[in-house]
């Protein structure tokens, strides 16, 4: 006979169960990898209200269960006995004393938001938590209650509670603990946290003492938990990762998210980056940020996105630094070394330029406003020169850079080449430090997978960095992929080179970095002074710093190497470095170079090394650079078989460089001897190059201010000169203008329209360049 009624009940419930249950917004919380609770945003309605959870401190459960409904998981949604009991107890005290209430009637009362406690409402309640029985089960049941019951002012659910009360997760409560919230629920407002500590007292240890009477605690167990304080106003929550918070509170609104993170290794960089912070602001530098990856798994073990303010003053703290896109200054030098070898285009030590260049107004410096004529490539690379840099550029291409870049996964780089032309690799564009260091994760990854699947690759070695933990999947075998942006022997060429840690004198103090031996890292700084970088690479981890200030600001010191390579070594400091990266031996192979150019070895080349380089490689040039010339038994002057008899005439290999990169060369490496000059009557009929003009080159475009009372200033043209002692005469449009000895320098004011220069040296050498002047009119 009960059977037929309660069915009734239940199809009548169950039709008329809302779907969903529940409408209540929920905070958005984020987790690291253990379950630590990172960071908590209040939900929309100002309730700390965290989403339902897949699982119930069984400590929790069993205390709540025992003190609301002991026979939960025996009814059908209402206790028939209770009911009657708490009839017969109001009637005869004339007023509600007693609910009767199940855990299964106090969820539909708590979906149904406070309705009056009538008799209707009673009734309500019990067709519908017969409904509710009909479609969750006894465990979803008591997981909704759990996640929508009050704890007291604005806190809502267990979850909640544990750690606005307790500062730990659920399944960290003590019986003591778990007791205390179990007896909150059916009375919020009596019994709050903070006041009305004799009844929740009382409540408590009456719990704790039927808890010992049902045998679920021993009696030392009891006594302890008694002792326990109870809990006192709500505790702030964690904010360990607020940025990468606010992240989520954007994509996932009101989830709660497991994230990659590890609590205490994000702790520590936070602390590193605070620490840094005090240095910094003494130079007005108010924002770092610090993103730490491990390249294997993709995942994001720290995501510390900028400072605290620590002066109350507003300096752009809230800014997500690790999105944000800022000037990359010359961090993306490592790539374009990469990319060249990888191409056959540049062995890993020949020459490149580094000599003074124009390209229409663009016209670049190095750091320490020198040039040295020709740097091999890898020392241009862990040295930071600019120039060269520009050059490779030239040689590489643009556009063909730009879709490299895309390849690696530099998605913010979104206009033409064009746009960019050769600034592109000195900071021209913009980046995020997310990008960034993902890049180089993938470049890390390339040379780890080579190693793992046996000289293969998996083909995503350049996807995004991963920021949930449900999302991380581990690479069991490698892909298809035929072709990779970079293959593993141009990426270990180029960490070789950045393992070498040299920087210029004005950007001393890397030698204290005790790990920079093991770490492939590299430096930037975006003109200005705006921004400081430094990104490093292990097997382990790769780790990205960024520097400066969120306003955009520029402070003189503020360098990668200075600003943020400490924070960067600091935190490598505190990480295991045991892996190093296992060169790609089947990807190499041995080239003969000249020991002097570092080009692959031509038949002049006197002194030859073997190095191991990219197998494409051999697509290079040979060196041009060493001549057979033939000159005078001491080498003092150089002769022909026209001019001295064959006995008199030794024939000498020398190396040589362009004009205009010898002017600067041969001030650093003192064994450098320029081409002795010809002896008399033995000068050759064509010119052989002994000047070259350094400025205007070809095609400039000149614009001549007006100087004081309305005259044109001058503008000083240079070329260089193989023998400098040598008299230059200067002509504009074969107008004669004046001579040069030594330093071949000439200023004058040339007219507005084009011009044609030419020099002539008193041996009769000359060379010509056209240019134009554009004044305002």
């Amino acid at each position: 006979m009960f059977v037929l009624p309660v069915a009734v009940l239940a199809i009548a419930g169950r039709l008329l169960l809302p779907d969903p249950l529940f409408n209540d917004p929920f905070s958005t919380v984020i987790y690291e990898r253990n379950g630590r609770l990172l960071g908590a945003r209040v939900a929309d309605d100002g309730q700390w209200r965290f989403p339902e959870s897949d699982s119930i401190s069984a400590k929790f459960k069993t205390a709540v269960v025992l003190r609301e409904d002991r026979y939960f998981y025996r009814h059908p949604g209402f206790n028939p006995l209770a009911i009657f009991k708490a009839m017969v107890e109001n009637i005869k005290a004339g007023k509600i004393v007693r609910g009767g209430s199940t855990i299964s009637m106090q969820t539909i009362r708590l979906s149904r938001k406070g309705k009056a406690r009538t008799v209707s409402e009673k009734i309500i309640e019990l067709f519908l938590a017969v409904g509710l029985e009909l479609k969750y089960s006894k465990a979803e049941i008591l997981q909704l209650y759990c996640a929508h019951a009050p704890f007291g002012g604005n806190v809502v659910g267990l979850e909640a509670a544990s750690w606005r009360y307790f500062g730990h997760a659920p399944a960290q409560l003590s019986w003591g603990e778990a007791a205390a919230l179990a007896v909150l629920p059916n009375a919020p407002a009596l019994i709050h946290p903070g006041r009305n500590r004799d009844a929740l007292h009382a409540k408590r240890d009456g719990l704790l003492k039927t808890l010992y009477n049902e045998g679920f605690i021993d009696s030392l167990t009891l006594v302890i938990s008694r002792l326990e304080e109870l809990p006192g106003k709500p505790v702030p929550l964690p904010q360990q990762a607020p940025h990468l918070l606010d992240f989520f509170n954007r994509t996932q609104k009101g989830k709660a998210v497991k994230t990659t993170l590890d609590a205490g290794l994000q702790q520590r960089v936070a602390a590193i980056v605070e620490e840094h912070q005090l240095r910094l602001e003494t130079n007005e530098i108010h924002n770092a940020a610090v993103l730490v990856l491990r390249p294997e798994t993709y995942e994001v073990l720290a995501y510390v996105a900028n400072t605290r303010n620590l002066d109350g003053k507003p300096h752009g703290n809230s800014v997500d630094m690790i999105r944000a896109k800022r000037s990359t200054g010359s961090i993306l030098k490592p790539l374009l070394y990469a990319a060249m070898i990888e191409d056959g285009l540049l062995m890993p030590d020949a020459l490149v330029p580094d000599i003074p260049s124009y390209y229409r107004n663009y016209h670049p410096e190095n750091y320490d406003l020198t040039f040295e004529g020709a740097v091999p490539a890898s020392q241009a690379l862990s040295r930071s020169r600019n120039v060269p840099a520009v050059y490779m550029l030239r040689d590489y291409g643009g556009a063909r850079f730009l879709h490299l870049m895309r390849k690696t996964g530099l998605t913010t780089f979104d206009k033409p080449a064009g746009y960019y032309g050769l600034t592109l690799i000195l900071g021209g564009g913009e980046a995020s430090l997310w990008e960034l260091t993902n890049t180089y994760a993938g470049m890390a990854r390339t040379l780890m997978n080579y190693d793992k699947f046996y000289g293969k690759y998996t083909g995503r070695e350049y996807e995004p960095p991963l920021l949930e933990l449900s999302k991380v999947r581990k690479i069991a075998e490698a892909g298809q992929a035929s072709e990779v942006p970079l293959h593993a022997a141009s990426v270990w060429l180029t960490y070789k080179s950045l393992n070498k840690v040299k920087r210029p004198e004005s950007e001393k103090g890397w030698e204290r970095f005790g790990s920079s031996q093991s770490v492939a890292w590299k430096t930037g700084t975006s003109y200005g002074f705006r921004d400081g970088w430094a990104i490093g690479s292990t097997p382990a981890y790769v780790v990205g710093v960024w520097v400066g200030n969120a306003d955009g600001e520029g402070r003189n010191g503020l360098t990668g190497t200075t600003s943020a390579a400490p924070i960067l070594f600091e935190v490598f400091n505190g990480l295991q470095l045991n892996k190093k990266f296992v060169p790609p031996y089947d990807e190499l192979r041995p080239f003969v170079v000249c020991r002097k150019s570092g080009y692959r070895a031509g038949r002049h080349c006197p002194e030859t090394d073997t190095v191991f380089s990219f197998e494409r490689s051999d697509k290079t040039p040979q060196c041009s650079f060493h001549r057979l010339i033939f000159t005078d038994p001491a080498e003092a002057r150089r002769v022909n078989r026209n001019c001295s008899a064959s006995g008199e005439m030794r024939a000498v290999l020398w190396f040589v460089l362009p004009p205009v990169q010898e002017w600067y060369y041969r001030k650093n490496p003192p064994s450098y001897r320029t081409l002795p000059p010809w002896a008399p009557g033995c000068e050759p009929g064509e010119s052989s190059k002994v000047m070259a003009f350094i400025y205007p080159v070809p095609g400039t475009k000149i614009f001549v201010p007006l100087g004081t009372g309305g005259r044109l200033q001058k503008v000083v043209f240079e070329i260089s000169h193989r023998f400098p002692d040598k008299k230059v005469y200067w002509h504009l449009d074969n107008i004669y203008l004046g001579e040069t000895r030594s330093t071949h320098q000439f200023g004058f004011s040339p007219p507005g329209g084009r011009h044609t220069l030419t020099v002539v040296d008193e041996d009769g050498e000359s060379s010509s360049v056209s240019f134009e002047v554009v004044n305002e009119e």
